[in-house]
């Protein structure tokens, strides 16, 4: 989904930070545990990542499961629920990510070089800032969702599947998807700079 922290908004900053930590989670048409048994009883994997300019979800098992893995991953980016404890325990676990993070700067090197060198969109930090995780909700993760997970934003790809068969199995789930307006990428300058941060550690 071409979506990730350069479409935040001072409002939803630290949402795809936490989307990324909420994905395959509890959905409209399933709860949590029943994914993840699903997954597990056809040995599959599934892994979500968000970046600057992306979110993605991915979804790996046997061919024979094309199927069943499609309805999963669609149902998980169309339909999440957004628990409220779900929410919560997510941005706890945030929080214990944030504390590592202080203690090791290197891990930081990437948000640092973002943060001097771009002023605009690809400035805004990828880890949810600390003020951040005290507003984010279920209601900003709708609302993020709703405004970035359109028809132009998203594509699906397979691997080792006939086009066709993809078309036929997915068609059904996303042909009602709204065909709106492409928004114009947010603008970025680099602008290049410096950024000092101490820790205690050689």
């Amino acid at each position: 989904i071409d979506c990730g922290s350069m479409y935040e908004t001072p409002g939803s900053s630290g949402a795809s930070h936490l989307l990324e930590r909420m994905s395959f989670k509890s959905t409209t048409n399933r709860s949590h545990l029943r994914l993840v048994r699903e997954v597990e009883s056809i040995g599959g994997n599934v892994s979500a990542i968000a970046t600057r300019e992306q979110m993605c979800y991915t979804y790996d098992a046997f061919r024979a499961y094309v199927p069943d893995m499609v309805e999963v991953l669609i149902d998980s980016v169309r339909n999440p629920t957004f628990l409220d404890w779900e929410v919560k325990e997510q941005l706890e676990e945030i929080k214990a990510e944030i504390a590592e993070f202080s203690a090791n700067p290197q891990g930081l090197l990437l948000e640092a070089l973002h943060s001097a060198g771009y002023t605009g969109a690809l400035a805004n930090p990828l880890i949810a800032p600390e003020p951040a995780i005290h507003k984010l909700d279920s209601s900003i993760l709708k609302e993020f969702i709703a405004e970035n997970y359109t028809a132009p934003r998203m594509v699906l790809a397979a691997s080792g599947v006939e086009h066709d068969v993809l078309v036929s199995i997915a068609e059904p789930l996303l042909s009602d998807l709204p065909a709106v307006k492409r928004p114009e990428e947010p603008k970025s300058v680099y602008v290049g700079g410096d950024y000092r941060c101490q820790a205690d550690c050689q």
